[in-house]
């Protein structure tokens, strides 16, 4: 999902663009808008701010014809171009000689808080990092997924973040940002411009360093036997939605998968031969969002059993669709690859409906934030508040493996053990491949001159 600290900033003009999904880019709804926000001005509002404008010309529009127009573009796509399973082209197992990660805030190791020099982020602060004991710019209560990853398959303690990296030696690093996007996001000063290709860009120039030194013969089977984890996209989802659901729909997910393709391709092209792709979580049901719906009258948005927010849910599967569409094209396409797709909205969903057993308490409320029915009201600390607001109150839960999310957007290191433990074992992976420990690559550091 990824969504990171700039949700803050967004999340009350964005909820409203996420209900007006698809209708922005159809004449007739163009035209039933204005006559209604008319009749709403009227009888209702003065209409004196754009956000209240846009709130009452969207939540009288049919919310219904939202999923229908989404529904029919799948089953069009799906007659003009049926979908053919992926061959596996691996076998059911790797033992990774790395992970490489590419990512956004929900995967960034350090680099964002890194590049703003050190503990002047939300990240590099407490109560982020409380788990683990201290803040280690990661937007969580303790570990993130690549971490825990890299831990289990006894590659590394912690997760290098790229920005630290200024050596030689063959080993695993995060070259992800909060904020990252896929493609370039323009008038969004909370986004990052370390969009997906020049993550890539900065793993190359890491693998250049490499071969300087063991020469690329050598290395080639370490880059070849690595695990490229691709965790990105969700924040071009949440800086395209001011801009309307339809544009959502119909240009920035396009782009988005474009570029996912031109990110992978390159990889493949400079030895990447497993990659893992997640899809977007289940953001339908962050604290934030749910917050900040409640300023909208009843009726206007639609609950699922779970809780979560329907008209949300409609575009992250619309966006998942269309991401594990690209895993099957790729792996067809490039000789030797495969691209793994992890259903991390099902992985969610069923631990989500399934809490109690996983030693879940709380899956609706942020740990950490300013109250509010969710802990999410925008007043509070953690993800709930905008970065300026530095003398926020705040509350942070005694015990955050009880909740799903900390900080109201990013989760709790609890959660992530649990993915983290689906992706070891294969789960909600396809194809299905399991990962096996102990294959790390040990090289001699360079002498000091």
């Amino acid at each position: 999902m990824a969504v990171h600290e700039t949700m803050k900033e967004l999340s009350r003009p964005t909820c409203v663009h996420v209900l007006a999904t698809i209708q922005g880019t159809q004449r007739a709804a163009e035209a039933h808008t204005r006559h209604t926000t008319e009749k709403i001005c009227e009888e209702k509002m003065s209409c004196n701010s754009h956000v209240n404008h846009t709130l009452y010309t969207v939540v009288r529009m049919d919310l219904f014809y939202v999923a229908q127009i989404v529904i029919a573009g799948e089953k069009r796509r799906a007659r003009a171009t049926p979908a053919t399973p992926a061959t596996p082209k691996s076998s059911s197992s790797i033992c990774p000689t790395a992970v490489f990660t590419f990512a956004d805030s929900l995967s960034d190791g350090g680099n964002r808080d890194i590049e703003a020099g050190g503990g002047k982020t939300l990240s590099g602060r407490y109560p982020y990092g409380i788990t683990y004991g201290k803040p280690t710019g990661r937007y969580c209560d303790g570990l993130v997924i690549p971490d825990l990853l890299l831990q289990k398959l006894r590659l590394d303690n912690l997760g290098t973040p790229s920005l630290k990296y200024n050596g030689t030696e063959f080993e695993s690093l995060n070259f992800g940002y909060a904020g990252a996007t896929v493609i370039k996001v323009e008038n969004q000063p909370y986004s990052s411009p370390h969009v997906l290709s020049a993550q890539v860009d900065d793993f190359v120039r890491h693998q250049e360093f490499v071969e300087g030194r063991y020469g690329r013969q050598a290395s080639k089977p370490w880059y070849e036997n690595a695990l490229y984890s691709v965790e990105i996209g969700g924040d071009d989802i949440n800086f395209g939605l001011p801009l309307g659901g339809g544009h959502v729909i119909n240009v920035t997910i396009p782009a988005v998968i474009q570029g996912l393709a031109d990110g992978i391709q390159k990889l493949y092209a400079h030895g990447a031969r497993h990659v893992v792709l997640y899809n977007m979580p289940r953001a339908d049901c962050s604290p934030n969002y749910l917050q900040s719906f409640q300023q909208y009258p009843a009726g206007t948005f639609h609950y699922d059993k779970d809780g979560c927010i329907v008209e949300i849910a409609q575009i992250i599967s619309y966006f998942n669709t269309n991401i594990q569409r690209l895993t099957e094209e790729l792996t067809q396409k490039y000789q030797g690859l495969t691209v793994y797709y992890f259903d991390w909205f099902a992985a969610n969903t069923y631990v989500l409906e399934n809490m109690k057993e996983f030693g879940f308490t709380n899956s609706l409320q942020s740990c950490c934030g300013g109250g509010g029915k969710f802990n999410c009201d925008g007043e509070g600390l953690c993800g709930c508040a905008p970065l300026n607001q530095t003398n926020a109150v705040y509350t942070v839960c005694k015990d955050p493996s009880k909740y799903f999310t900390f900080d109201g957007i990013h989760y709790t290191e609890h959660f992530y053990e649990i993915m983290s433990e689906y992706i070891m074992a294969g789960e909600y992976i396809t194809p299905k491949v399991k990962l096996e420990m102990g294959c790390k690559i040990v090289t001699v550091p360079e002498s000091p001159l």
